[in-house]
Formats: structure tokens, sequence, C-alpha cells
């Protein structure tokens, strides 16, 4: 004998068994509701249990198959039995009193378990007597009662000759929300005829998976996203939505953090929710009248949490479903999904102010580990000494290192210079014999001047420096490891610097009108890539060029960025011309190479259409570079014969682009970000991935955003661009928005991305410079 499994969800019968090949019994009737009246346990907020009450619930029949491998010549009788897991007296460590408790009746041991007697019966108490799909009685089917009380047993009986035959079980449709929960039916013993219990005629056990049907809620922000960023001391709204069929009869949801959270409920924020008056009441449960599947609800994060604990990130939560406490109790709502809505809270809700167009100017930005925001520049009054201030999450200044020498004085960054260029990164190190984990940051940058002592190659040359944090050190800061100037006898511009997480090896992308050892020259400004490692000697680590490669057109290249993982590192920008030999498409076009260190001429991918396609800046992100940049056109996706080109028709006013291309060079993808209007002149500089998503920042001379005040001058911008979105960023979502800074006279020049809960803007506000905080929808963070 065999026995199938079954899956079944509480409101609905099974399906109608097939008609099989073989012999077989009558099937059941399906469409019979039953009900079965059984006792609950009440729970005081504690999980005390306070008394008990009598419920009565409807009942749907199921049937679990039976088969016989071959006909039997005698009558078959066999006994079955419904069992499951569940043991009320497995309590939760947590708790340690004696049952009934909640937290024993739903400990964590019995969830998943269903319940026999209560979660699935073999008839219920008040169901009517089985017939078939005739109307004639299951005389093949006869139930038996528990210790309980409850038909949860029987024996079916299988005449000479059937070789499958059907148990009917009943699930009860109770108002419990719940897991899926599993139960067995077993067959026991043979009571009369020739049969074997399975391959060791021992027993036969089939799982039967119940899947709740009770209304699933789900949580989102009013624009339908699942995260956001809240401010210590404010209080935002957010939208809770029971979907699946709701009963008429009111519907709760109690909700709490998840256990990972760092922020807890009722310490650093508090739930709110409306009472009929209309007033906002503090409860942890939402409450949804008969027939209504929304309720708006609060978020309000309490002031002064957390205060000011220097160093560590911000705190979080997820908001889930208080499965623990709604166990066992009628009418509550079960989640939609594990973790509902994300909340982070930000201590930072004032702008950080950096410094002056006369003071210390920052050019470029970085997150570190421990929530850490890394800023670079030049201090104008101390000779232009580059510098790297390091803030902690409430903007306290945790470190101000000075990379350029006390007295060393170098020449101010022209607008074709390339600025100070910032990147950090958490690698694994063997330390002993443990694996640890190292922060470092480099810093780049290009002079004439004489730095440490060492004069320029030639015009100008790179001078980079890398640092790491060491715990040891005056608390925990962070030290040189070593600096390195590298240099042609012309103009060697740095535009990004990289620390591969892998190796720790660091590659510079920039421009060259010299030539570098081994390399040739195209003409003008070349592109390079070139890699530097750590030697190390004795107890001193030094640094050591591998490699450099050198690859141009004939005309003046421009670099927008590099990305170092993987193989070999890319290289990324755009030229008017031939790049390394590959076909021109258009006027400037953008390109790309894998640099493989000078052993053999790198594959350039020159991409773009027949206009200008300038380059500003890029990313790899699932595999494909995103290159973003300005023109006069509007971008699009072009499928013809399932392939993939880029479109391109011309606008009335200069917009923002991001093209996407496969490593081959395949066309992926495109987005144009433009004013409604196409009126005003749009510039993007930055570009950052954010959720799977792409943020750009950057300027506009309009209106770029919707119901945006148009200033006198420029104004920054900021946009970002779902990838699950064929629209060009025009809406207004979640995840597809653009916001526009109530500021004349400022721009975002350089963006960075905290854990996806945060976007960080490098912005100027006319001479100021000033960190600005973005939240995933596009809220600021930080006023005034």
């Amino acid at each position: 004998m065999s026995l199938e499994k079954a899956t079944i969800q509480e409101d609905s019968a099974a399906d109608q068994p097939e008609e099989p090949r073989v012999s077989h019994c009558a099937q059941p009737d399906l469409s019979q509701i039953g009900q079965h009246t059984f006792n609950i346990n009440i729970y005081d907020d504690e999980g005390v249990v306070t008394g008990q009450k009598t419920v009565t619930y409807p009942t749907y029949p199921i049937y679990v198959k039976l088969k016989l491998d071959q006909p039997s010549v005698t009558r078959i009788q066999v006994a079955f039995q419904l069992n499951s897991l569940y043991n009320p007296e497995a309590c939760d460590n947590t708790y340690k009193g004696a049952p009934p408790h909640q937290r024993c009746d739903f400990s964590s041991d019995n969830l998943g378990n269903a319940i026999i007697g209560k979660d699935i019966v073999g008839l219920g108490s008040e169901s009517p007597s089985p017939v078939d799909i005739n109307g004639n009685p299951l005389d093949y089917l006869s139930y038996e009662t528990d210790d309980n009380g409850n038909l949860t047993q029987g024996v079916v009986t299988l005449e000479p000759g059937v070789q499958e035959c059907y148990v009917r079980l009943e699930v009860v449709d109770d108002s419990f929300a719940e897991l899926s929960e599993t139960a067995q039916l077993s067959l026991t013993s043979v009571r009369s005829g020739l049969a074997g219990l399975g391959p060791s005629n021992d027993r036969v056990d089939a799982s039967i998976v119940i899947e709740d049907d009770e209304p699933s809620v789900s949580l989102e922000t009013l624009k339908g996203g699942d995260r956001d960023t809240v401010n210590v001391g404010s209080v935002e709204e957010y939208r809770a939505v029971i979907s699946g069929e709701h009963p008429d009869r009111e519907i709760r949801v109690r909700l709490t953090q998840s256990e990972d959270s760092t922020a807890r409920l009722g310490t650093e924020f508090e739930i709110e929710r409306k009472a009929q008056d209309g007033s906002w009441v503090t409860s942890p449960e939402l409450v949804f009248p008969a027939g209504e599947n929304e309720q708006v609800f609060r978020i309000n994060v309490l002031s002064g949490a957390p205060t000011g604990i220097p160093v560590l990130p911000d705190l979080f939560f997820n908001l889930v479903v208080d499965e623990k406490y709604q166990a066992g109790r009628e009418d509550y709502a079960r989640p939609g999904s594990e973790n509902l809505l994300r909340i982070s809270v930000n201590q930072q809700t004032t702008p950080l102010s950096l410094g002056t167009s006369s003071t210390f100017v920052p050019t470029d930005i970085a997150m570190g580990h421990n929530g850490r925001l890394f800023v670079t520049g030049y201090d104008k009054p101390d000779g232009n000494r580059i510098r790297v201030k390091i803030y902690d999450q409430t903007g306290n200044l945790l470190q101000d290192v000075g990379i350029t020498p006390q007295g060393d004085s170098i020449p101010a960054p022209s607008d074709v210079d390339s600025y100070p260029v910032i990147n950090t990164v958490q690698r694994q190190v063997t330390e002993g014999n443990n694996k640890v984990n190292r922060y470092e940051f480099i810093v780049a940058y290009n002079t004439s001047g004489t730095v440490n002592g060492t004069a320029n190659k030639g015009g100008e040359d790179v001078i980079s420096s890398v640092y790491w944090f060491d715990e040891a050190s005056n608390g925990g800061e962070y030290v040189p490891k070593w600096t390195a100037r590298t240099g042609t006898s012309g103009n060697d511009r740095v535009r990004e610097a990289k620390i591969n997480e892998e190796s720790g090896y660091v590659v510079l992308f920039g421009e060259t009108d010299g030539i570098w050892p081994g390399e040739q020259s195209a003409g003008g400004y070349d592109s390079f890539a070139q890699r530097i490692d750590t030697v190390v000697d004795g107890s001193n680590e030094t640094p050591v060029v591998a490699w450099t490669q050198q690859v141009g057109a004939s005309t003046d290249d421009s670099v927008a960025g590099g990305n170092e993982s993987g193989v070999s590192p890319l290289v990324f920008g755009s030229a008017s011309g031939s790049v390394g030999g590959a076909a021109v498409i258009g006027g400037i076009d953008g390109f790309f190479y894998s640099a493989n260190g000078g052993e053999a001429s790198p594959d350039v991918r020159q991409v773009g259409s027949d206009a200008d396609d300038a380059v500003t800046d890029g990313l790899v992100l699932g595999g494909n570079l995103w290159l973003l940049g300005n023109s006069d056109g509007k971008y699009f996706s072009v499928k013809q014969d399932d392939v993939l080109t880029l479109g391109r028709t011309n606008l009335d006013s200069q917009a923002g682009f991001l093209v996407s291309y496969n490593t081959s060079g395949d066309f992926v993808n495109a987005f144009t970000l433009n004013d409604a209007a196409d009126s005003s002149t749009e510039t993007f500089g930055s570009v950052v991935e954010f959720g799977g998503d792409l943020v750009a920042g950057g300027t506009t001379d309009g209106v770029y955003s919707p119901g945006a005040t148009d200033l006198t001058g420029i104004q920054g911008i900021l946009s970002r661009v779902s990838l699950e979105n064929s629209d060009s960023a025009m809406t207004d979502d979640s995840r597809q928005w653009r916001t526009q800074l109530d500021i004349g006279n400022s721009e975002i020049t350089t963006l960075a991305n905290y854990r996806d809960d945060e976007i960080i803007a490098l912005a100027r506000n006319g001479t100021d410079w000033e960190i600005l905080l973005f939240s995933p929808e596009g809220r600021l963070l930080t006023t005034p």
C-alpha cells in the first residue's frame, strides 16, 4: 500500500480526483461543506491563558489517494490516523513557566505543525455523512474518535480487485493567521486481508500541507515603495494594504521590528494609527474595519534616538508582522512577505557644511565602514593642500587627514585638470592564521608641484596615496600605507582611482599627452590605465607599478572612469575619432575597453549614435556598463528581428542620457533625462547604483522636477531611473522620480550610496559646499 501527499488551502475543497484506469473505490463528493466545533485558549498581551472559548468553523473536504501496487483477491481493511509533530508542551526557551501558555501552544518548535482536531479532522463534529459523487454513502470509510473526542482516525475497506481508494478528510477554515502547516495521514495497521504497509510492511505516511487563507498584509510607502529613511524626531505616513478575500469582519495586524533591526519599537520609534475621531494614537496594532483594505499609519522616530553615538552607522528597522503575538488569536492578517517595510533612521538632519570656494573646496566623496563619509578636496589657504575629511553619521568630524605634507604648496586644479578623487574598499586579509577585515581608502590627484620632495617628471604627474584603518592608532584612525608618484614627460591627469577588493592592487584611470614606458601616443590626450601593486619588504609596504596601458584617438580622449573588478580593469569615456582603431560612429562616441597590461592591443568598443555622445560618468551593474552623458538627443531602445539597437531623435534642448552595453559591445538599454517641456538645459555628471537602479545628479537651468520653482541660474537636480521600467524617468513613484533643489545657483556634483538607505550628494550652494542627503524616494532629508 502507498499514499499520495496532498496540498490544500483552508477555504476550498480539493479538486475531484481524475478517473483512474484501474479498479477504484467510489469517488467522494468534494462539494459538501461541513462544520467543526472545538475549544481555543484565550491569551492576554503576555500570552497567559485567561480562559477558553468555543468556536465553530466550516470545513472543506479533501482526499488522500491510497494505492495498491496490485489488486488483492481478498477484502482489505486498513486503519488510518491523522497525526502531527505538534506538542503543546514544547515551550519556547524564553518562556520559563509551565504550559498552557501561548509560548507553548505556538512555540518555535510547533511552527508549521498542524493541530489535529483543530486544523484538520477526518470528519467535522457537525459535518454531514460523506457521500460519493452519485449521492450514495461512502460505505468503504468509517471514522473513529480519538482521545479528545474528535473524528481523526478510522478504517478504509478495499473490496477484492480494487487498486485505488480515497481517504476523505476535512480541513478546518479557521480565522487564525498561520503559516503553511503540515499534518500526516498514516496507515497504521491492516485489520483484515492480505496487504503490506509500504516496502517494510510497517507503516505508510503521507504529508498534507495546509495553506492558510486568511488575508495577507503588505506595508509600503505612500508611493508604493518597500523602504524609506526617516529623520530623528520626525513623523512619516505609510500604507498598510490587505490583499486576498476580505471577510465580513474586522481584521487586525500587529506590527513589530525584525530580530536583526537595530532600532527598537518603543525606544527609538513608535507606530501610530488613526482613531475613530481622526486623532493619531500610539499603537502597534492596525485595525481594518469590515470591507476596508487600506489603512494609513505613521512612524514616529523619537527625538534623540539614537543620541550622538559616534562612528556607529545609522539605526534601521524592518517592520514585520508580530507573529508570536498573533499566533492563536482570531481575526489577524498574515504577512505577505518576510520583511514588509525597511526604515532607516537618519541622524544628519541639516546640511553638512564642508567649506567655501575660497577655503576648503571638496571634489569627491565616498562611503566607508560603519557609515563613515569620506570627503576629499583641496585647502586653498593652505597652499592648495589635498585633504581627506572623515565624518560620522551625525556630521562629527572624526579625522582630518592632510594628504600632501604640511608646507608643500601646489597649484590649484584648473577646469581642465582632474580634481582629487577618492575611493574606499573593505578587503579580507590574512593576519597570522586569521582572516580579518581591512579598511582602506585611496586618494589620487595630479600636480606639477613638488610633493614629498619629489619633483615633476615633466608637466603634471599623478600622485596616489593609500591609507588603512589602524584600530591601535589613536583609538582607531586611518594611517598612511604608501604614496606613489607616477608620470610621463607630458601631462598626466587622473580621473578615477580604485583598489581591487580581492587582491588589493590599485588601478588609476586617466588621460595623458605624454607616452608611458613601452606604450605609444595616438595623438592629443590618450586614455590610460595603470596598475600599482604593493610589495612587502620586511615591515615596509611600497608601491610598484605593475603595468600601464595607453590607448587613444588622434584627437583628445576624455576618460570618465573605470572599473577595477573582474579579470581586467575596464576603462570608459568618449572621444572624437577612432580609439585604438575602432570604427567611428558619429561625432563624439563613447568607448570602453579592458586593459590587459599592455600584452596586446585591447579590443576597443566604440559606441553611441551618429551624433555627439559625450560621456561624463559610468558604472558596471549586473555585468553591463552604463554610460552617463549629455546630448541634444532623445535615446531609446529599438527592437528589430529580436535585436536591440540604440535609437536617437533630436531634442530642442540638452538632456542627459544613460546608455548600456554588455562587455561584447552589444546594446542593452537606454534612457533620456530631460525636462517635460524640453526647453531647459540639463547637465549630468555623476551616477551611482542604488537599490538595483541608477541615480544621476547634475544641474538644470529651468524646471526639471514637476512643480519645481525656476530660480536664477542653475539648480541642482537628481533622478532615479528604475531599470525595471521602460519609461525614461518621467513618472513619479518609489523607484522612478526626479527632484530639484529649491536653491538658485546650485549644483549636485558627486553622488554616493549609503547601504541603499540614503543618497549622499556633494552639492554647491552659491559659494558654499555641503553634503545633502536624500531618501530612497528622493525626499530631501537635510534642510537648513
